[in-house]
């Protein structure tokens, strides 16, 4: 998990130790050294750092306090416009000093205190300092410290040679970069206010061999960086198509690919941010470590081609069994699921990304490497699955719960609730995500037929059984798309949100129809700078992935075009992409829908600053470069491998033919490297023309001795295939409804009881129509918000959504129950929690922990069984001591006659209290029940989360939830 938001304009990571990123410059840093007498010890011994600005909450050199003497430091920071939240702060985060009241001033010296202990009067969430920088430029921080209770800064602006202290090139001319070079062309890219950006490539040499070119930029880049860079060819896969800026773009993304490919990572929630070898690619400028659904999709793009071995070693990285001495029945290897929401897994379970890079890389692997590979991963998967099938199976819908696959930063896509009750979110069914346990199970059947040949039915009728479930209850006909998740309510509601990585990875993958794949293609809206990774939008959210597209979505959308032959969504994802990474010199993280830029400050369109965003982006994120490199080998000229064999098929529309490639006749993909074979891939273009509909289909390819293939293209066809693309919407709209949700109701509910006739007041705030659910089933449509009168149901939970006048529904509202319910203690220790809350500490040692007392339920049915809790093991966005508990429930004759897995993810409160997600059981009248809660696993039990330096990590693992007793609730 990377780091989550807070409403300002650039991201905090409260106060995460794990938030260790940093924007590397394209150019060097100095770090000047001041040599401090002898006798001059610095009051805080530790190193301290501005971490926060330009969303930098890492300890990068640049970063980094210099000690001056006599307790004064200093540095000078190269910064972007806009808001920016910041912390004085050591790496370890134990010591944090914030100027939380108010704004920082310029040319002020103010203090900063120790984090408060509550974020009471502070500005924010987690009392952060905050600066707006009106213009972007080199900055000079002073700080004091008179005792360590307090420090004084003082920020201006650097002078020329301040500046040059810190920076070696502090300012560079971006025509530097053209200087000297033999041709030279620009290309300029529309914005949505109707100015231009113009991109201006030049190369020294066409005919060298490994060509130098210059590239520079007028568009406003992230972090205040240079505006010009030199890009050289490397030895390896180079294009040469008669198109400069192409040539130029590819050269780019191939050196970021050699920037990111390292001997050590680090993250600041593991081995106290001390480097660990490593010989994978790391994540990002500003993401030092490796992720699994991160390094899944980037291999998968195309990165298991491009550099197979060190693939390999970053999936391995992400495999993990489990510590000695927990006795667990898994003993052998598991995909991690990453630090995430309430504690990670099973709220989070999509580690099965895992086996799309796996996939990807086994198609790359001869003989022994093969050999030995698959074993690893086919085990890894199985252990996962059958993992996933006891804590995240839910055997009512079909479907596995859990969070979505990468939109993971719960206030961005979820209800604006969810932050503050995960569960939710772990109980949940995610389309991405379930989509991804349909591809570990064909992965994993396919190699059983070879290692463990009793699995492959087994895992076969799995995945068939899941392919039906997610078409039966994710498929929206009347929007011709697949809703992106299920809310649980008793029963799955669909909610009216829409996410393309679940969509294209649906298409892809074979579970949608053609017929379904061309309407989602057809369907999914865009704007004329790409797609967005999900709509409609939240209001009132920065931009993230709310708002934002995401270069590797986009890739795989391209993929999904293809597939589909939508000729409209291709160009789109083309022009993005080429649009993204021209305008910014690099592969960004992520952009702003509606502009394409890297950044939108919506105070200079006199809107609401705290919505700037994106509010993390970072350049030559890896996904992203896979999503550039795939797009160019893989779409355009055409490499497939999934077979294991080279495959040519290029996929040219009339507007890349006719546009991107106006004045070439033929290009070419040269050197390229596959299971130790070179070759290279030739296509010729037919004639050019104004066409820029349809697409060349491939009329033939062949293969030369040297095995290089040509591939000559057939006559256009016609395509009427078309996108739905937003129009007229500014970037700096906060809640037009054109594009976004409304926001989700407010709801409160009490029992009547007038004199004999029962009923349920329920109070519906919201300036929208509503929609009103009992136990997940629809009881009032379209109606004015208001208090309605139910009649009584024993027990019910109520839900609202508000519908928009472009008939988008909200997310879902916080449920509120009403009626009789049954609560039940457990055996234990009892101890005050807080006033009138007494509870029992179950932990990993606990052993088998029953019920106090026995229960009978008034009549036979169907009931949920949840824990009312408390787990501040961490806080709610990060962690991996979620606490997962089977229950067991035994009738008088001590027969199991129910059993499932419990979820109690952080609550993010010293003393609150949550309800765990439920399980669900058949119980009879009359009968007389018991239940036993026994101990399963969480991500700290891996072996991988040893150096893990929160709870769960170096101190052991954690399991463990105070629960003051068990809710049994009919399910009706």
């Amino acid at each position: 998990m990377k780091p989550s938001i807070i409403a300002l304009a650039v991201a905090s990571c409260i106060g995460l130790a794990g938030c260790n990123f940093n924007s590397d410059s394209q150019e060097s840093v100095n770090m000047p050294t001041v040599a401090p007498k002898p006798e001059d010890k610095p009051i805080i011994s530790e190193d301290l750092y501005l971490r926060g600005l330009n969303g930098d909450w890492g300890t990068a050199t640049h970063a980094k306090l210099n000690y001056l003497g006599d307790n004064k430091y200093e540095t000078v920071l190269r910064v972007a416009r806009g808001s920016n939240q910041f912390k004085i702060a050591d790496p370890g985060w134990q010591l944090e000093y914030t100027h939380f009241t108010e704004p920082t001033e310029f040319d002020v010296a103010q203090d900063y205190d120790p984090k408060p202990d509550t974020n009471e009067n502070c500005m924010n969430d987690d009392c952060n300092s905050v600066i707006t920088f009106k213009e972007k430029g080199y900055y000079k921080f002073s700080v004091s410290f008179a005792d360590e209770s307090r420090a004084t800064m003082t920020v201006t602006k650097a002078t020329q040679a301040e500046a040059e202290k810190y920076y070696s090139e502090a300012i560079i001319d971006p025509a530097m970069v053209h200087k000297g070079h033999q041709s030279k062309e620009a290309k300029q890219f529309s914005n949505f206010d109707g100015t231009k950006d113009t991109v201006v490539f030049s190369v020294k040499d066409p005919q060298a061999k490994q060509r130098e070119f210059g590239i520079s930029t007028t568009t406003e880049l992230r972090d205040a960086l240079d505006q010009g860079l030199i890009v050289n060819e490397q030895a390896g896969p180079r294009v040469v198509t008669g198109d400069l800026a192409f040539d130029a773009l590819f050269a780019m993304s191939l050196k970021e690919l050699s920037q990111l490919s390292v001997s050590e990572i680090k993250d600041g929630n593991y081995n106290y941010n001390k480097p660990i070898k490593a010989e994978v690619f790391e994540t990002g400028a500003k993401w030092h470590y490796v992720w699994t659904r991160d390094l899944a999709y980037a291999a998968d793009l195309s990165l298991a081609l491009m550099n197979p071995t060190r693939v390999e070693n970053g999936l391995n990285f992400k495999l993990s069994g489990f510590r000695a001495n927990t006795g667990k029945q898994y003993d052998g290897e598991q995909i991690v699921q990453d630090t995430g929401t309430g504690g990670s897994w099973p709220i989070s379970t999509d580690r099965t990304t895992w086996a799309l890079g796996a996939e990807r890389l086994l198609s790359a692997l001869d003989s022994e490497a093969y050999e030995q590979f698959a074993e690893r991963a086919y085990n890894a998967i199985s252990n996962t699955l059958e993992a996933d099938r006891l804590a995240a199976f839910d055997q009512q819908s079909g479907l596995y719960m859990g969070e979505q696959s990468f939109l993971d930063w719960r206030d961005q896509t979820y209800s604006t609730w969810t932050p503050q009750d995960v569960n939710a979110i772990g109980s949940s069914k995610a389309l991405s995500t379930n989509v991804t346990h349909y591809r570990a199970m064909r992965l994993a059947a396919k190699l059983a037929e070879q290692f463990d040949s009793r699995n492959a039915v087994k895992y076969n009728e799995w995945a068939k059984q899941l392919k039906l479930a997610i078409n039966d209850k994710f498929w929206n006909a009347q929007r011709g798309m697949y809703v992106s998740y299920l809310f649980d309510n008793g029963k799955d509601i669909a909610v009216d949100k829409y996410d393309m990585l679940g969509e294209a990875l649906a298409i892809i993958s074979g579970i949608a129809s053609d017929e379904q794949a061309k309407k989602i293609m057809s369907n999914y809206p865009h704007s004329e700078f790409g797609v967005p990774v999900y709509f409609p939008q939240q209001p009132d959210v920065p931009v993230y992935h709310n708002r934002a597209i995401w270069p590797f979505v986009t890739a795989y959308s391209l993929r999904a075009a293809k597939q589909t032959l939508n000729v409209a969504a291709a160009n789109n994802a083309v022009q993005s992409l080429v649009r993204g990474t021209a305008t910014n010199l690099s592969n960004m993280e992520n952009l702003e829908w509606l502009s394409g830029k890297s950044f939108i400050i919506h105070s200079d369109h006199g809107a609401d600053a705290s919505l700037d965003g994106p509010v993390i982006n970072s350049q030559r994120q890896l996904w992203s470069v896979g999503g550039y490199l795939n797009m160019v080998v893989e779409t355009i000229f055409g490499i497939h491998t999934e077979t294991g064999h080279i495959a040519v098929s290029p996929f040219i529309t009339g507007w890349i033919r006719n546009s991107l490639f106006a004045h070439s006749q033929q290009i070419t993909l040269e050197n390229f490297s596959f299971k130790d074979k070179t070759f290279s891939v030739t296509i010729d273009l037919p004639p050019a023309n104004d066409d820029m509909s349809g697409y060349y289909p491939v009329d033939n390819v062949q293969t030369d001795k040297n095995g290089n293939y040509h591939v000559t293209l057939g006559a256009l066809v016609g395509n009427d295939d078309t996108i739905k693309v937003i129009t007229g919407v500014k970037p700096y709209a906060s809640d037009d409804s054109r594009v976004y949700s409304p926001k989700e109701p407010i709801l409160t509910a009490k029992a009547l009881d007038n004199g004999g006739a029962k009923g349920v007041a329920i109070d519906v705030q919201s300036k929208y129509k509503v929609n009103l659910y009992r136990n997940g089933q629809l009881i009032q449509k379209g109606v004015t918000a208001q208090q309605y009168t139910d009649t009584s149901q024993g027990f019910a939970c109520y839900i609202a959504e508000s519908v928009n006048d472009q008939g988008f529904r909200s997310n879902p509202s916080q449920p509120v129950c009403v009626g009789d319910e049954i609560r039940v203690k457990l055996e234990g220790d009892y101890y005050t929690l807080k006033q009138g809350v007494s509870v029992v500490t179950v932990d990993q040692n606990s052993g088998p922990v029953k019920s106090l007392t026995s229960f009978v339920v008034p009549k036979t049915g169907t009931y949920q069984i949840a824990a009312w809790y408390n787990n501040n093991l961490g806080q709610l966005n990060t962690g991996i001591t979620n606490t997962v508990k089977k229950i067991e429930v035994l009738d008088d004759a001590a027969k199991v006659v129910g059993q499932g897995y419990i979820q109690m993810g952080h609550i993010g409160e010293n003393k609150g209290m949550r309800y765990s997600t439920p399980v669900e059981v058949s119980l009879e009248q009359g009968k007389v029940y018991q239940f036993t809660i026994k101990d399963h696993f969480n991500m700290s039990y891996l072996k991988s989360n040893e150096t893990y330096i929160y709870a769960g990590g170096v101190d052991g693992i954690k399991n463990e939830a105070k629960i003051a007793d068990i809710r049994i609730t009919p399910l009706q």
